[in-house]
C-alpha cells in the first residue's frame, strides 16, 4: 500500500482515538513506523484508560468478535500489538471506502 494511504489514515487514528495533536506524527514511512508509534498509545490506553480504549474500538467500528478475542485471550505482550493491526486495517479501510465514493 502507498505511503499516502498510511498517512491519510492518521488524522483517523487520532480523532479516533480522541489523542492530542501530536500524539503520532503527521506522515509515516509505511505501515510498520504507523504500527511502531501507535503500540505504545493504546499499551497506555490499555493500563490508563481502558473504557476511552473501549469506547475508540467503538467509534472506528473495528470487528467486535476479533476485539474481544484479542482481549480475552490475547498474550500481555500482543494485545497492544493486535489491537494497533485491528486499528490501522479498519482505518485504511475507511479512507479507501472515502476515496472510492467521494465526488470527483
Amino acid at each position: 500500500m502507498p505511503e499516502k494511504v498510511y498517512n491519510e489514515a492518521i488524522p483517523l487514528i487520532v480523532k479516533d482515538l480522541s489523542l492530542e495533536t501530536g500524539s503520532l506524527p503527521a506522515t509515516v514511512s509505511g505501515l510498520d513506523e504507523l504500527k511502531r508509534r501507535l503500540v505504545p498509545i493504546i499499551n497506555y490506553l490499555l493500563d490508563s484508560d481502558f473504557s476511552r480504549l473501549l469506547n475508540a474500538l467503538y467509534r472506528i467500528d473495528v470487528d467486535e468478535p476479533k476485539a474481544k478475542r484479542i482481549l480475552a485471550t490475547g498474550l500481555p505482550g500482543l494485545v497492544a500489538d493486535n489491537l494497533a493491526d485491528i486499528i490501522i486495517e479498519r482505518e485504511l479501510q475507511k479512507v479507501e471506502l472515502r476515496k472510492k465514493y467521494r465526488p470527483e
